[in-house]
């Protein structure tokens, strides 16, 4: 298995957007998983040990990111999405875990990734530029925000390990 030598910080079963039964494992890892089975890319990004956020009209506060483009690379679909959702660019990327997200039922009708395992990665990086940003259908704002508050965000206490070892890379 792939994320065998890797530290698990959770494993979850039958997480909410995901095809029923399923179980999703988050590893902190430097190391890409498999390329054609990465079809996610996200940053915990920080402005000094500021968290960035978007603000998306499907899910409130979350992390930056999103698909990743047909011959795109992981860390350019995280550059464009980071960009789109934030106005904010990224310094250099460090690859800080993914998650394996595995179907144990038979592959749905019409499902779009790689059946059983795709993967989402997670890069970390200081935002190096804030431009003007400007609210879409998808992304209705950013903001930046210190440990204390981003500790309360929904993502953060659902993701906490990640976070605190984002964090601790920012320093």
């Amino acid at each position: 298995m792939f994320d065998h030598d890797h530290r698990i910080l959770s494993h979850q079963k039958d997480i909410a957007w995901l095809p029923k039964p399923n179980e999703c494992r988050t590893v902190l890892s430097s190391q890409l998983p498999p390329l054609e089975l990465v079809k996610t890319a996200l940053a915990v990004a920080f402005m000094d040990d500021h968290l960035l956020m978007t603000n998306l009209a499907c899910r409130g506060w979350d992390i930056p990111g999103g698909h990743i483009e047909p011959g795109e690379h992981p860390e350019e679909a995280v550059r464009r999405e980071v960009f789109e959702e934030t106005g904010a660019e990224l310094g250099p990327l460090y690859l800080l875990a993914y998650q394996r997200l595995r179907l144990l039922g038979s592959r749905p009708d019409a499902y779009r990734y790689p059946y059983p395992d795709s993967y989402q990665v997670f890069y970390t990086a200081q935002v190096s530029s804030l431009n003007d940003f400007f609210p879409t259908a998808e992304a209705l704002g950013r903001s930046l925000f210190p440990p204390p508050e981003a500790r309360t965000l929904m993502w953060v206490q659902f993701n906490r390990e990640l976070y605190e070892a984002a964090l601790q890379r920012a320093k």
